[in-house]
């Protein structure tokens, strides 16, 4: 899957399910923060989505990180 298309799904997915309203966004930090593993299935029925739409939304995070990690702070590792 492109970048774009994940920013699009992610996009979407934000708006269907109204992820950033303020109450909502501080339980997604907290979720993706916890340190440990992030489960696809956790996350959907956390937040009410389906399994898929967690993954495109877990994926294009990861993604993000990545090309930070690469690309902004190369010495983050």
């Amino acid at each position: 899957m492109e970048l774009q298309e994940l920013k699009n799904n992610f996009d979407k997915i934000v708006e269907k399910y109204k992820l950033s309203d303020m109450d909502k966004a501080e339980k997604i930090s907290k979720f993706l923060t916890s340190g440990k593993k992030v489960d696809a299935k956790e996350f959907a029925e956390a937040f009410g989505m389906e399994e898929k739409e967690a993954e495109s939304f877990i994926l294009f995070i990861l993604k993000g990180i990545e090309y930070k990690e690469q690309n902004i702070d190369p010495h983050s590792k």
